[in-house]
C-alpha cells in the first residue's frame, strides 16, 4: 500500500471516528457540576498518595486488583502495539497485509467480547480474566514456534485477539461492581492512572528480548513475560464486592 493510499485510510479513519462520536454528544445528557475545586500537580499527586494509601489500609484487594490489571493491560496493548512489527519483519506481512490483519484482529477481538458477556455472567469476571489470560500466554507462546510461516500467524494471532477483549471489558465490569456507589469515578480514575504507571513494562521487555535474542521474533517473549506477571497477580485477588468504603473520602 502506497503513502497515497495509507493516508486515504487514515482520513477515512478519521471520518469514522468523528460520525460515530456524534451519538455520544447527542443523546448522552451531560452531568451535573459540582462546585469547582482548584488543585495543581503537586496537589492531585498528594490526593492520589492519600488514595492509594486508603486503599492499601482498607480494600487492600482491590489495590491488588488495580495493579494486577496495570500489569496483563499493558501486554494487552503490546499485542496490539508490536503485533504488526512481528508480522512485518518476523513473517513477511506487506503493509496491506498487516492492515487486513489489523483489521481482522479487531473484528474477531469485537465479536468474542460480545460473547464473552454471557460467560461473565455466568462464571463472574474474575474467572474471565484468568481463563482468558492464559489463553493469551498459551497463544503468544505459541507464536514463538511457528517458523515464519504466514498461515500460522493468521491462526495463531487471532486465535490471540480472541481473548484480548473480554479481559479487557470483563476487567471494566469488575472494577464498576466494586465501586463504592458515588465513587465510581475516582476508582476509574485510578484505573486509569495505575495503567499509566506501568506502560514502559512491555515496550522494555520486549526491546531486551530482542536484544537479548537477536531476533524480532523473541520480542514475543517480553510481551508473553508481562502477561504472565499480569495472571500470578491475578491469582492472589479475592476482592469482596464494594462496602460502605471512603475512598476519596476525607
Amino acid at each position: 500500500m502506497g503513502s497515497g493510499a495509507s493516508r486515504v485510510a487514515i482520513g477515512i479513519a478519521a471520518l469514522w471516528l468523528a460520525a460515530s462520536s456524534v451519538p455520544l454528544f447527542v443523546v448522552v445528557p451531560e452531568a451535573t457540576r459540582g462546585p469547582a475545586r482548584r488543585s495543581g500537580v503537586l496537589t492531585a499527586y498528594a490526593d492520589l498518595g492519600r488514595d492509594v494509601a486508603r486503599l492499601w489500609r482498607e480494600r487492600r484487594d482491590l489495590l491488588m486488583f488495580l495493579v494486577a490489571s496495570a500489569v496483563f493491560r499493558d501486554g494487552l496493548a503490546a499485542v496490539f502495539t508490536f503485533g504488526a512489527i512481528i508480522a512485518a519483519q518476523v513473517f513477511g506481512f506487506s503493509s496491506s497485509e498487516v492492515i487486513l490483519f489489523a483489521i481482522a484482529a479487531n473484528v474477531v477481538a469485537g465479536i468474542a467480547t460480545v460473547v464473552s458477556g454471557r460467560i461473565d455472567d455466568r462464571f463472574g469476571s474474575r474467572a474471565l480474566i484468568l481463563a482468558a489470560l492464559v489463553g493469551l500466554v498459551a497463544c503468544g507462546t505459541g507464536v514463538l514456534f511457528i517458523g515464519t510461516a504466514q498461515q500460522g500467524f493468521w491462526v495463531l494471532g487471532l486465535a490471540l485477539c480472541l481473548f484480548v477483549g473480554p479481559v479487557q471489558s470483563s476487567s471494566r465490569a469488575y472494577l464498576a461492581r466494586l465501586a463504592t456507589p458515588g465513587r465510581e469515578g475516582e476508582l476509574f480514575g485510578l484505573y486509569a492512572t495505575t495503567g499509566r504507571a506501568a506502560s514502559f513494562l512491555a515496550p522494555a521487555l520486549f526491546g531486551l528480548a530482542v536484544t537479548i535474542g537477536g531476533s524480532t521474533r523473541f520480542g514475543i517473549l517480553g510481551i508473553v513475560a508481562v502477561l504472565l506477571a499480569g495472571l500470578v497477580l491475578m491469582l492472589f485477588v479475592r476482592v469482596q464486592r464494594a462496602q460502605p468504603a471512603s475512598l476519596g473520602r476525607a
